[in-house]
């Protein structure tokens, strides 16, 4: 192995002791692949098995904990008793080269879809459609906010349940943890809207739900991680900024946060208007101060990618479209091969990837990733 990402193989103990053998792991991606009744599919489980190896850190795609949060076609669910059968298949085969176990949970909000809710309608903070050609959510009632705090704590139950090593708290890319932070999306005048501190505290209250389940089903190695959208820049209107996510982060990292991951498309990324400030990842990191580790995702393909990652501040680099792309991904760079590493699909991979057709057909019409010809 070139000797210049042996950092990218070093360990790093997160809050709760839980030692991970390597600063690599999987970003979680939306398959469009469950079966028709929410579970899990074996077209999934191959493709999990397959990109076991990438690193220490796994994260699943997000799992919908509300019927009135699915977001997208063929997700799959957590939040009856009869998927656990095939949840505890998910974690057996996320384990099975000896990576932790992640499994992301998440509410659509007005990104729900209402041809896949019971109700056919989704709900959000505000009564605010995100354009004029998507229908309008209904504001979510005290009651109904409650409900959804504590169906994240039953998923999370099921997650524990089912073997996995921990949970994640989908709080980014404009599903109903951000819209609650977002002062567009959030225009409340009760106690979850507001001031700042006001739209922090459904957040803060799921990750308070999801600590209890824990404290209560769990020990002190299951692992609690929250991926965020570093800022919200609208067409018209700014949601939050970098300086605002810095104060989310400190009260993450003082309610007992494990992990903090960061969404991004680029690490390099800087925020909107402050490209003379550094990078988001290099800003955030400052912020965090190696209090608990803070995972990056974006634009990593190769092992030098990851590695200016940590150098930038990351302390664990997790991929996805690459990981659809190249799951030898990691064994490439243990054995010396690099050079070999896929940056897209190569014809003669077609087929073998062991990536779920539906999920295939999607990424290749969205021109999420690239076939040579």
């Amino acid at each position: 192995m070139n000797p210049h990402y042996k950092p990218l193989f070093e360990q790093i103990t997160l809050p709760n002791g839980v030692v991970l053998s390597d600063r690599l792991g999987v970003a979680p991606m939306t398959t469009y692949s469950g079966n028709p009744d929410g579970t899990v599919s074996d077209a999934e489980l191959e493709y999990y098995q397959r990109r076991a190896g990438i690193g220490s850190l796994y994260v699943s795609a997000c799992i919908a904990i509300s019927e009135n949060g699915i977001a997208f076609p063929n997700q799959f669910i957590g939040f009856k008793e009869d998927v656990m059968p095939r949840l505890k298949q998910l974690a057996t085969e996320m384990k099975s080269q000896g990576s932790k176990a992640i499994l992301q949970m998440q509410h659509g909000g007005r990104q729900g879809q209402p041809d896949l809710i019971a109700a056919g309608e989704t709900v959000a903070p505000s009564a605010i459609a995100e354009s004029e050609d998507k229908p309008t959510p209904r504001a979510l009632t005290g009651e109904e906010i409650t409900a959804i705090i504590h169906d994240f704590g039953e998923t999370t139950r099921h997650a524990i349940e089912a073997g996995f090593d921990g949970v994640e708290i989908h709080g980014a890319n404009t599903y109903l943890i951000q819209q609650f932070v977002s002062a567009t999306f959030n225009q409340r005048d009760d106690e979850w809207g507001g001031s700042f501190e006001n739209r922090l505290k459904f957040p803060v209250a799921v990750l308070e739900e999801v600590k209890q389940v824990v404290a209560k089903h769990a020990d002190d190695s299951f692992i609690i991680g929250y991926r965020l959208s570093p800022e919200e820049n609208n067409q018209d209107s700014v949601g939050y900024t970098i300086e605002e996510t810095k104060n989310l982060a400190e009260r993450l990292i003082a309610d007992g946060i494990h992990y903090i991951h960061v969404s991004l498309m680029d690490f390099k990324k800087a925020p909107r208007g402050m490209e003379d400030q550094g990078s988001i990842v290099e800003i955030l990191s400052k912020q965090i101060n190696g209090r608990v580790p803070f995972v990056v995702v974006g634009s990593i393909t190769q092992p030098q990618h990851a590695v200016a990652a940590l150098e930038e501040g990351a302390d664990i680099v997790v991929m996805g479209r690459q990981a659809l792309v190249d799951p030898e991904w990691t064994t490439k760079v243990k054995q010396g091969k690099e050079d070999d590493i896929n940056e897209t699909i190569p014809q003669e991979m077609v087929g073998k990837l062991d990536i779920p057709e539906t999920m295939w057909n999607a990424i290749v019409s969205y021109g999420m990733v690239k076939v040579e010809a």
